[in-house]
């Protein structure tokens, strides 16, 4: 008796730097990493065009295996009309024969930490924000509302808290060895010189994360107050969300992202949480956003 060719299911885990996919043809997995996206910075075009392209070359590393389906989580997707325009771009991309579902970045977050349970996650990132399921399954969120109206904590937001304080510095404020910092690794020496690559060159303010991040390490007390700013307002979203939900949110909150494995990041982020959500367990090192996807992706196959 013959048996069908086992096909391809794939999970995304979309955000602004870059793309992580997780595919299972059969018994065998594999990665991919490509291009970020962001649907409210890119458009649902540009995401679904990106995103396909990821899953072409997921097929083309399976010996052009059949994908059977998708599972995205991508960065902006949290409002229901960018999500539906995305999912059925990519469907249109991807094909007739493929099943594909678009959810928000957080929300495959929260299924690979708490595996469908009841919980939290804290994504940080380019962008960040706050997702939660109660225990009856009601999805609850707070920030995430893009560079310009929020993303507290991000790696945007310390990318622009780096410039300003540099700014500052130059004007006659408080002097700072992120001046220093600019001009070693990024060849910035003058206010003209951020000012341009900031607006004309329009370099992304996340790219200035680390400028930031390196004056921490090294003690000064500007760049630490930044950061301290910065995670203090996530960790005040957090008790905000944990103040509506009341008990109805199992206690724990995992902390998901690239900013997330930063050291000196994680230490002040952990120390605003502990002071705005006092009794809960946090989960520093759950599993990969991208499993959830994938387990998404499964579940599609099995509807």
């Amino acid at each position: 008796m013959m048996t069908a060719d086992p096909s391809l299911v794939i999970g995304l885990d979309a955000g602004g730097t870059k793309t992580a996919a997780h595919a299972r043809l059969g018994s065998r997995e594999f990665t991919l990493t490509g291009p970020g996206t962001n649907v409210l910075r890119d458009g649902t075009d540009a995401a679904a065009r990106t995103l396909a392209e990821i899953v072409r070359e997921a097929s083309g590393e399976a010996g052009g295996a059949a994908v059977s389906s998708v599972c995205a989580g991508v960065a902006g997707a949290g409002r229901e009309p960018e999500r539906s325009q995305l999912e059925f771009s990519l469907a249109a991309s991807l094909g007739t024969d493929v099943t594909v579902r678009v959810v928000h970045d957080a929300h495959i977050a929260l299924d690979a930490a708490w595996e469908g349970g009841s919980g939290a996650v804290l994504v940080v990132g380019t962008g960040s924000v706050l997702f939660g399921r109660t225990e009856e399954g009601e999805m609850v969120r707070a920030g995430g509302w893009g560079s310009r109206l929020g993303d507290d904590g991000s790696g945007t937001a310390l990318g622009r808290a780096a410039v300003r304080a540099t700014l500052a510095a130059f004007d006659g404020g408080p002097p700072t060895a992120l001046t220093e910092r600019f001009a070693e690794s990024e060849d910035l020496h003058s206010a003209a010189d951020v000012v341009h690559v900031v607006y004309e060159a329009n370099r992304p303010l996340a790219s200035f994360a680390p400028v930031l991040l390196a004056a921490c390490e090294a003690g000064d007390w500007v760049a630490e107050q930044a950061l301290m700013r910065e995670t203090n307002a996530l960790g005040q979203q957090a008790g905000w969300l944990a103040t509506r939900v009341a008990d109805t949110l199992t206690h724990r909150l995992a902390l998901v992202g690239g900013l997330s494995g930063e050291p000196v990041y994680r230490a002040a982020l952990t120390s605003a949480l502990d002071r705005h959500l006092p009794g809960w367990a946090i989960e520093a090192d759950p599993p990969p956003p991208v499993r959830g996807a994938l387990w998404m992706a499964e579940a599609l196959v099995a509807a």
